[in-house]
């Protein structure tokens, strides 16, 4: 039975790392583990991948520059003291050495589509009716439907996260049951993951921005995965994933850079004030 689950949570191979620090560039799921949490993450993958690529694509032109539109803020405009902390930042200082780079675009899983998007409607009637158990049922119906649906998956792992959190007490049911959930989200949160990593280009170095809204649904999913594995406890990977996750969009509209020293310093979640 080992051997069946280990064969059905074997990582997929999706691109290929460019050749540099991997603290100045995008690093891939499949570099930080060899096997997915869920087994439902393989299959998709290897689903997905059977019924061809919807790739990223970028627009002539189209680029990051980090000495125009980043952190480094003029001390007339900004807090002095916002200006002495981005120049301290080494994620910036990072960005900054690698000068201009393309802007990417993630590919719409319903480009072309007539209706509303479903899970703008799931959510829609979870907020109307509070029917969490429904709102539960509507994500599965819209990731069997459409395994592309980055956002469906990333949701599914906030709604487990949500449950995670109502969890109460410290005995030792609450925080298997508590820890059980933990690792429900994480699954969800590599399966978004992996498909959007496979609308990227192999060695991808370039910017995914948060101003195109396609983008959002794979930084959520990211954003996810680092929360996962830091309340889990495992704060390399959860690191990682900041790092990458303020690399590849650099504007940084969720805040992980406020998250990264917490995480670098092994500070448990559970001992911040984090919302």
């Amino acid at each position: 039975m080992q051997q069946i689950i280990e064969e059905m949570t074997c990582v997929v191979e999706v691109g290929v790392p460019a050749e540099a620090d991997p603290l100045s560039r995008y690093v891939w799921l499949q570099e930080m583990v060899t096997r997915y949490q869920s087994c439902e993450t393989r299959k998709v993958a290897i689903r997905v991948s059977a019924a061809g690529r919807m790739p990223a694509w970028t627009l002539s032109g189209d680029g990051y520059d980090p000495l125009a539109h980043g952190w480094d803020l003029d001390p007339d405009d900004y807090p002095h003291e916002l200006v002495a902390q981005a120049r301290t930042w080494a994620w910036w200082n990072r960005v900054k050495a690698a000068g201009v780079r393309e802007s990417w675009r993630m590919p719409s899983p319903y480009a072309g589509a007539a209706s509303d998007v479903p899970i703008d409607d799931a959510l829609d009637d979870r907020d109307s009716t509070g029917d969490q158990a429904g709102y539960r049922r509507a994500l599965k119906r819209i990731r069997d439907a459409n395994y592309r649906d980055v956002d469906a998956w990333a949701h599914s792992g906030h709604d487990a996260l949500a449950r995670a959190d109502a969890v109460v007490g410290t005995s030792r049911k609450s925080s298997a049951r508590r820890a059980a959930l933990l690792t429900e989200a994480l699954g969800f949160y590599q399966t978004g993951v992996v498909v959007g990593e496979l609308s990227l280009p192999a060695g991808f170095t370039g910017v995914l921005p948060w101003s195109y809204i396609e983008n959002r649904p794979f930084h959520r999913a990211r954003h996810g995965l680092a929360l996962a594995w830091w309340r889990l406890g495992d704060f390399a990977r959860a690191a990682t994933v900041l790092r990458s996750g303020l690399w590849i969009n650099p504007d940084d509209n969720q805040g992980l850079r406020e998250l990264l020293p917490l995480v670098e310093s092994r500070i448990a979640y559970e001992d911040t004030d984090i919302d």
